[in-house]
């Protein structure tokens, strides 16, 4: 696998506003690249397919070599639900580390120690995360399947008990087969990833609320939604009035999430 790298493309406009701050080879050699589950782990519902595009996204994405260690913490509340708090400031705003790659365990979101590009043979993980950037463990994100819905604007979260009728799960497809980059709209360079529509940007990063169901490898189904970029008194500044007090403390994620039935 070529590697290269060069600078990242900056967006200057929006961190003024955010404050501080196609193969598909799937036969037993090609699954035997990739690194496993854990011993022990459910079985993965599908083989492993080797990401496409890997050498035209070490740059666009600023991709890293080394492992980001930063925090996260997972805490458990009332009705099965969890809100894990992940350190994904990635080093600042012109990022420095790696995405804080993570996998959902009956215990909590738990970090998977895996570089960015380790990451593309890796089924170990589910969700990436660095900055406003969530990625998730399909299509050219990575060799495993996990896939992402948006439910119907305005759907609670916390009532969610099984998936809805007639969702369209994407695989993550922010290169085309040709290997031509899928921005979000956004003006910023963003990819368009599966979740990207957990926020909107016009002075400062604003969370939509919405809920997204997510489908595992192993078949195991997730709600999710995102609930902070910023520190959440600085967030709710944010939501309410399109400002954000300086520090903003952004990049740091908190996911409020759940098993489905």
């Amino acid at each position: 696998m070529t590697r290269r790298f060069c600078l990242p493309l900056l967006c200057a406009v929006l961190w003024s506003g955010c404050g501080d701050d196609d193969s598909t080879d799937s036969s037993d050699d090609v699954a035997d690249a990739f690194v496993p589950l854990d011993e022990g782990a459910p079985p993965m519902a599908c083989d492993p397919v080797p990401p496409s595009c890997v050498d035209e996204q070490i740059p666009q994405l600023d991709l890293k070599e080394t492992v980001n260690a930063a925090a996260v913490s997972t805490e458990p509340l009332d009705d099965g639900l969890f809100r894990t708090t992940i350190d994904a400031t990635g080093g600042g705003l012109t990022p420095t580390e790696s995405y804080v790659y993570l996998r959902f365990t009956d215990a909590g979101l738990e970090p998977v120690a895996v570089s960015d590009q380790d990451a593309f043979e890796s089924t170990e993980w589910d969700l990436a995360a660095r900055r406003f950037v969530i990625r998730l463990n399909s299509g050219v994100a990575g060799p495993s399947c996990v896939t992402g819905a948006r439910t119907a604007g305005g759907t609670e979260l916390e009532t969610l008990t099984v998936e809805p009728d007639g969702l369209t799960h994407r695989t993550e497809a922010y290169f085309q087969p040709d290997c031509s980059f899928v921005s979000d709209g956004s003006g910023i360079g963003s990819p368009a990833t599966a979740l990207s529509s957990f926020w909107s940007y016009t002075s400062c990063v604003q969370m939509t609320g919405n809920v997204y169901v997510l489908t595992l490898a192993d078949g195991r189904k997730v709600k999710l939604e995102v609930e902070t970029y910023y520190t959440p008194e600085n967030q709710e500044a944010c939501d309410t009035t399109g400002s954000v007090p300086s520090p903003s403390g952004s990049g740091n994620l908190q996911l409020l999430w759940g098993w489905l039935d």
